[in-house]
């Protein structure tokens, strides 16, 4: 009985280990993904292109109507409700090479409007919740900009503990926590 208890461990503990090793491969490259834009569901599209053009620099790409019938029936949205979709794309050279990043497309919907998310108040977080990073060259000027737009800091520029980067954190015109780091060379 002994002997049959140790044997079923060792084939369970063989099993999980075999688990743990095929868990821990990388996926084959043909599976591997890569962020390419994020969008964000806006209340006020005209503030939210001037928060990331004018705040963070980034510079429009697109911007346009997008009320289509495969559109409609992907964003299942109502009988007469319009959307408008706005593609930002990175236009910084940060450290003197042009970045490329993922794009930020910001979307507006209305009639009506979908509800707005209820977000926890100051820096607390919440399960679901999104945060974007987003690298700069010049920080101070990304920092005067947003007080310019009345933006909400929640974190003054502050050097990390070895002084190679500069962060600053705040909330978009809809409340995404946005990230602003700026690397020293």
């Amino acid at each position: 009985m002994r002997v049959a208890r140790m044997a079923a461990r060792a084939a369970i503990a063989a099993l999980l280990l075999s688990t743990l090793a095929a868990a821990a491969e990388p996926p084959p490259p043909e599976l591997v993904s890569v962020l390419s834009r994020t969008a964000i569901v806006v209340a006020d599209l005209e503030k939210s292109k001037r928060f990331y053009t004018y705040g963070l620099g980034y510079e429009i790409s697109y911007d346009g109507d997008i009320t289509r019938p495969e559109v409609v029936e992907q964003l299942g949205l109502a009988s007469g409700q319009h959307a408008w979709f706005t593609v930002l794309k990175s236009s910084q050279f940060v450290e003197g090479i042009r970045r490329d990043g993922a794009m930020i497309g910001l979307l507006s919907i209305t009639d009506p409007a979908p509800p707005i998310l209820r977000r926890p108040d100051g820096h607390d977080l919440a399960v679901g919740e999104a945060m974007l990073a987003v690298r700069t060259s010049d920080i101070a000027t990304v920092r005067e900009r947003l007080g310019e737009l009345g933006a909400r800091i929640l974190l003054e520029p502050m050097r990390s503990a070895d002084g190679r980067q500069t962060e600053l954190v705040v909330h978009d015109p809809d409340g995404i926590r946005i990230h602003v780091v700026q690397r020293a060379d």
